[in-house]
């Protein structure tokens, strides 16, 4: 690193700091490509080479930063819909699941795809805890690739600590006795629930909230969660990311969830900002004392949490930003199949489920509507995006607004019809392009059929009717890994390597937009970030490989060295690729490279409501769906002294 300064060129407010890097790629049409970005304090003053910041060097103190010189500079990647809360609640566990993970510092969790492996895992990762009083919680078991491990097994394996076993969907546990026993769960206790096994330790769907709302006091303890928030935040800075959007704040306890950020993400070594989007129904509710979970077709008071939206968006701080934004519900999740489909529905006769019914979600959009807030609504199916074109239309019939940004998120699956009316009413797309790797081979066979599995996430479509469109993780539902979902969007590729629907692939520049100032435009803050410019915050992601080199076919394998957040470098302890990348460029020096999950040869059925539907091997949340999961969560801390517990009740 050189450095130039002197008193007399010191006359001039705030020292520039010059970086120089290989290539930089700007993400701005004007001027997209530059070798040297000039920073005085957190803001970009200039962007070009070293000769065209002359001008600036004038009269001022001067530092020529060359830590970079060798690597590509990118705007800092965003992801506009992550979770947190509950990154927070699950990145503590012990992780042995079918698929192999990142962890903090850049490890790799190995993959348990067969039933010997798993018990090899889990049989070391419970000798390597020695405290046989605490718990041992892992997240990832599935039946169909791990084997039998009810309570009965688990009493042989561990007789004299408490186990819980997280099935991968979220939504099943096993327990042991000794687990059961300290939770104070009683087969009296719970005689007669359709959804719990108390022989074999099974709780699942209703009755996984049983077990959970017992176990949740030990998870929200801050030496468990405020851990995971910060191992969270540690792999958005292994993916690149300087600016995140929790699309779902407040879902469970807004004081709860604003006093971890400030302890975890409010701090000076943290190269993060959050963008907290409002979840207007809770907020709603809570408001007027409801339960904050309330049925699809019950509509909340949405006046009410509106004043209680803007009294808690004045909270913010430099890195917990509060936008004026807030989030709604179609329809059901993708990974389950619980969408809403037009004609002609799903192939085994079943159908969707409302999470706000089509009255509801066009009160709540009309209310926020009127009183000039961003819009952010989940929808999957294309019947859910009917309900959520008419809502929007009806309100830009009563009302007009121009620039509105109303933001479709996820938009598994809809038609061109409806990409030509989204444009025409001013809507844009935020997409889970993981989707596409994770669910069309199997919903091809089993759901939709391949025509249109293979066209779920039509990107292109939006794309080439104007709509300005975005990537994001919905973390945990795949790995918040920008580069990896731009190859996602970019290649549709599948799990068995096919790539469907060719003409719905972003381009490389279109996926990288997706990623940067695209994702920036959803959050309503291109203004300030998501392109190296003159003006903007200097944010930047580091990168060891051009991905204008490798193309899009190796855009999973291009390596992030770190970040710059404001101004201030913070380089990774080694390069990492996505956890997709090929070769072991993927780990960090002295890690070894995981086998990666072998693929299932046959679908995964689950028997729910007298019906059999999918349930794929890699569903991360209540079936499948984060923020079903954090609006279920809201209703069980809300029972007396929850929150102030700090240990699960005890044997009786």
């Amino acid at each position: 690193m050189n450095t130039t300064t002197s008193a007399q060129n010191a006359s001039r407010p705030g020292t520039l700091r010059i970086f120089t890097a290989r290539r930089i790629h700007t993400m701005d049409e004007s001027l997209p490509l530059a070798t040297a970005v000039g920073v005085i304090d957190d803001r970009i003053v200039a962007v070009g080479d070293m000769a065209s910041m002359m001008p600036w060097r004038e009269g001022r103190g001067v530092v020529v930063d060359e830590r970079l010189k060798d690597k590509i500079l990118l705007p800092g990647f965003i992801d506009n819909h992550v979770h947190p809360f509950l990154g927070g609640l699950m990145t503590p566990t012990e992780i042995i699941a079918p698929e192999a993970w990142r962890m903090e510092g850049g490890r790799i969790a190995p993959a348990a795809n067969s039933p010997e492996r798993y018990r090899e895992l889990l049989t070391e990762r419970l000798a390597a805890r020695t405290d046989k009083t605490d718990w041992f919680i892992s997240f990832g078991y599935q039946p169909s690739e791990h084997g039998r491990w009810t309570r009965a097994e688990l009493d042989v394996l561990c007789p004299d600590r408490p186990v819980v076993l997280w099935h991968r969907s979220f939504h099943e546990s096993y327990l042991n006795s000794v687990a059961i026993d300290k939770l104070g769960i009683t087969e009296a206790l719970v005689s007669g629930h359709p959804q719990i096994d108390f022989a074999s330790g099974h709780f699942f769907e209703t009755g996984n909230k049983v077990m959970m709302a017992r176990l949740l006091p030990y998870l929200l303890r801050p030496d468990w969660y405020h851990r995971g928030l910060n191992i969270t935040a540690g792999l958005m800075h292994q993916g690149g990311i300087t600016t995140a959007g929790d699309m779902l704040f407040g879902s469970a306890d807004p004081e709860f969830e604003l006093t971890a950020l400030a302890a975890c993400i409010e701090q000076p070594q943290r190269p993060l900002r959050i963008v907290n989007i409002l979840e207007a129904r809770g907020f709603s509710n809570r408001a007027v004392g409801r339960k904050v979970m309330g049925p699809p077709d019950e509509c909340p008071p949405f006046d009410e949490g509106l004043k209680a939206i803007e009294l808690m968006r004045a909270r913010g701080s430099r890195r917990v930003v509060f936008s004026k934004a807030i989030k709604l519900y179609a329809d059901g999740a993708m990974f389950s199949q619980l969408m809403q489909m037009n004609p002609p529905g799903y192939i085994d006769g079943h159908h969707g489920e409302w999470l706000m019914a089509p009255p509801v979600l066009a009160k709540g959009v009309e209310v926020f509507w009127d009183a000039g807030y961003q819009i952010h609504v989940h929808v999957n199916g294309d019947a859910g995006m009917d309900s959520v074109l008419a809502a929007l239309a009806s309100a830009q019939e009563r009302k007009p607004r121009f620039d509105h940004r109303f933001m479709m998120h996820h938009v598994g699956f809809h038609t061109n019809a409806q990409s030509l009316r989204m444009a025409a009413l001013g809507a844009h797309a935020s997409v889970n392009p993981y989707f596409i790797h994770a669910l069309a081979d199997g919903y091809a066979k089993l759901g939709l059929g391949q025509e249109r599995a293979d066209q779920i996430v039509r990107a292109g479509s939006l794309a080439r009717n104007g709509l300005r469109v975005s990537l994001h993780s919905d973390f945990m539902m795949a790995p918040m890994e920008p580069l990896m979902l731009a190859w996602c969007a970019a290649t549709r590729t599948t799990k068995s390597g096919r790539s469907v629907a060719p003409s719905e692939r972003l381009t490389l520049q279109q996926a990288l937009r997706g990623i940067t100032i695209d994702a920036a435009f959803g959050l309503s803050m291109d203004h300030e970030i998501g392109s190296i410019v003159a003006g903007k915050k200097a944010d930047f992601t580091i990168l060891e490989d051009d991905p204008f080199d490798l193309g899009v076919e190796r855009l999973k394998d291009v390596r992030v060295a770190g970040t710059v957040f404001e101004g201030e470098v913070h380089l990774l302890p080694a390069p990492l690729a996505s956890t997709l990348a090929n070769g072991a460029e993927s780990v960090p020096a002295g890690l070894a490279l995981q086998t990666p999950a072998r693929e299932s040869s046959r679908p995964s059925l689950r028997a729910r409501r007298g019906r059999y539907r999918p349930a794929p091997n890699s569903c991360c949340g209540p079936d499948g769906d984060p923020c079903v999961f954090l609006r279920q969560l809201s209703g069980w801390m809300q029972e007396p002294g929850f929150l102030h517990s700090t240990e699960p009740p005890r044997r009786h």
